[in-house]
Formats: structure tokens, C-alpha cells, sequence
């Protein structure tokens, strides 16, 4: 959108086809080297017929190509518009800078800024101060500096970035040092202390990179990802996770050094399971984990909740493979297989 509609500015400022001017007064005066400068003031409009810039006033370098428009500044093309107070083209370098409460919308994606800045060479432009945008597939997003890329197709937004989406009555906010967007893919990445809240669902992901897939609803993390919900907690080197259509994970996996616990709160005090292998596979239902597959130095400790919980049972069990079966948070089958051992211990008695 940004590339799109400052190009269109460019083309048309560039003098290179044939345009019409209109203002309620016009001057033109001769400066150094010859330079003939036209000076608009009111109503100003310059259109080629698909490209249209209005303002208040207006200046126009002849020679130079350059121009600059002052006051309620609005640049129309296609189903594209730009406003702000000031713009400024200079031809030779290929700039557009619009400044002051800039907006760019298409009628569904818009972006507000303090200044946005389009270099037509390199198909880049900046967006600063205060840096807002909306749309259906970003929902909203917000920090202090923008750069669009056109050749990368990337967004990237950085200084205290915030990305917020309602899913399911229920806002998804990710944070981070840096993020980017890729439209086209509907992905994203955050890059540096990542983090992932669902409020509603309790759900909270930390790691320091993340690469979020919107068709997939998939999320990979990188660098130590921990993935916290209401009476559970994974970790490991490397994490996916899957969400369903309610938002809620349905899936998780992790390789390397994959770890956590969960508690069943039915219980009173809870149950407690915890596990520790080199991945795991998790399956889940309705938020609540359904069935486990750990892999390789797979260990497994429950320690009884409820009435049990006083005698202070502890089943702990290793193996190379093993499967875990769990309702209501609570591991009710367990299968392992592979140089399995364990042990089972409680108050008073011996293992």
C-alpha cells in the first residue's frame, strides 16, 4: 500500500506526462541559475488524470522537477489516498516525504505516522513517530519506526513494537524488539524478547525469536521458548505450536531438552506431573493436554493430588519412548518402552 501509492506520487511529480495544474492564484518568479518557480495558493490541484494532489498551497521548480505542497495535502490514485500537512518531492534523489498527522489508506489497510518517507530507487519507505496500522489481516499495530521493503515484501516495525488481533472475543498481543510482515504470506516475525499473551486463555509464550504462520495459525519459536498456560508450563530449544479455531493450542512439539509439568486443579491440593526428554510431542483438547509422546531419556514424575496427597505418593518412571494419557490434567495411562525403569513411593512406606 505505501509502495504503491508513493510511487504513483512520483510518477505523476516527475513530470513526465502530461498533467494539468488549478489554483485560485498563481506567481511565477526566476531564482539562481535560471531556476523558474511557480507559486500556487489556494485550492491548488495537480492531476495527470489518474494521479490527483490537492492542497492549500502550493510550489512547483520547473527545471528541476521538484515540488512541494503545504496544508491538507491529499494525494488520490486508484483506490489509494495519502493525506497530511506538508509533502515534498525532490526528483533527482527519487524522495517523496510527507510530514505532519500523515495517513495512507486503501479503503481496508491504513497506516498514520508523524512523517513517512518513499525512496523510489530502492522501493523503500520509512514511517516514524508514533506509527499506527490497521487492517483485517494485521489487526493492530503500532510502534515508533517502519520501513517497508518492496523487494523483500516485508514491514518491519521497531522501538517498543506491539501486534494486537482478536481472536475468538480474546486479544493476541506479541511484543518484541522487532517486528516484521510479510502480507503477502500473511506471516510474521518477532525478533528479540518475543512474547505471546492471550489473556482470556492465560496463555503466555516467551522466546527470542518467533515466526508466526496466519493460514496455518502455526507459531514457531527459537531460543530458549517457554509456552505458559493456566497449571502447565513447556520449554525446550525449539517449539511449534498449532492453535485450533477457538485459538487455543491443539498441538505442541519441541526438540531438544524439552521439560515441563502440569497440574490438575480439579484436585485439591493438585496433582502434579512432570517430564523431562529430548522431544515431545503434545496433543490437546479444548486447552487441557490430551496425550504425550516423549523421546529419547524420557522421565516422568507424578506426584498424587487430593486425599493422596497426604501420604505424599510419587510415581517416577524413565524409558527411551514413552506415552501419556491424560483427563482432566491428570496422566491416567502411561506406556514406555525402552531400558524402562521406576519407582513408586509415599509417606511411611518403601519404594
Amino acid at each position: 500500500m505505501i509502495d504503491q501509492s508513493l510511487t504513483l506520487a512520483c510518477l505523476l511529480l516527475a513530470g513526465s506526462g502530461v498533467f494539468t495544474t488549478s489554483a485560485d492564484r498563481a506567481f511565477s518568479r526566476e531564482v539562481a541559475e535560471g531556476e523558474l518557480v511557480i507559486d500556487l495558493v489556494g485550492n491548488v490541484s495537480v492531476t495527470d488524470g489518474e494521479v490527483t494532489v490537492t492542497s492549500d498551497s502550493g510550489t512547483v521548480w520547473q527545471n528541476s522537477g521538484n515540488a512541494s505542497f503545504y496544508g491538507n495535502v491529499t494525494v488520490i490514485a486508484d483506490t489509494l489516498t495519502g493525506t497530511s500537512m506538508f509533502l515534498e518531492y525532490i526528483k533527482a534523489a527519487g524522495i517523496v516525504t510527507m510530514t505532519g498527522n500523515v495517513e495512507l489508506t486503501d479503503g481496508q489497510t491504513v497506516l498514520n505516522a508523524g512523517e513517512v518517507v518513499y525512496f523510489r530507487q530502492s522501493g523503500k519507505a520509512t514511517a516514524r513517530e508514533d506509527v499506527v496500522m490497521t487492517g483485517p489481516s494485521l489487526g493492530y499495530v503500532q510502534g515508533q519506526y517502519a520501513l517497508y521493503d518492496r523487494e523483500r515484501g516485508s514491514l518491519f516495525i521497531t522501538v517498543d513494537p506491539v501486534l494486537r488481533r482478536v481472536v475468538e472475543g480474546d486479544s493476541l498481543t506479541v511484543t518484541a524488539d522487532r517486528l516484521e510482515f510479510f502480507p503477502e504470506d500473511n506471516s510474521a516475525e518477532a525478533q528479540g524478547n518475543a512474547t505471546v499473551l492471550m489473556p482470556a486463555r492465560d496463555f503466555r509464550s516467551t522466546s527470542e525469536y518467533l515466526r508466526y504462520f496466519g493460514d496455518e495459525e502455526r507459531f514457531e519459536l527459537f531460543g530458549s521458548p517457554v509456552l505458559e498456560s493456566e497449571g502447565s508450563e513447556l520449554s525446550g530449544d525449539w517449539m511449534e505450536i498449532l492453535l485450533d479455531d477457538s485459538g487455543d493450542p491443539s498441538r505442541v512439539r519441541i526438540e531438544g531438552d524439552a521439560a515441563g509439568y502440569f497440574l490438575d486443579r480439579d484436585q485439591d491440593p493438585p496433582a502434579e506431573t512432570w517430564f523431562s526428554s529430548e522431544s515431545a510431542f503434545f496433543e490437546f483438547q479444548d486447552g487441557d493436554p490430551d496425550s504425550v509422546m516423549l523421546a529419547g531419556a524420557a522421565l516422568l514424575r507424578m506426584k498424587s493430588g487430593g486425599d493422596a496427597a497426604q501420604r505424599d505418593e510419587m510415581n517416577t518412571v524413565r524409558g527411551n519412548m514413552m506415552s501419556i494419557s491424560f483427563e482432566n490434567g491428570e496422566a491416567v495411562e502411561v506406556i514406555v518402552s525402552g531400558s524402562v525403569t521406576g519407582t513408586y513411593s509415599y509417606l511411611g512406606g518403601n519404594p
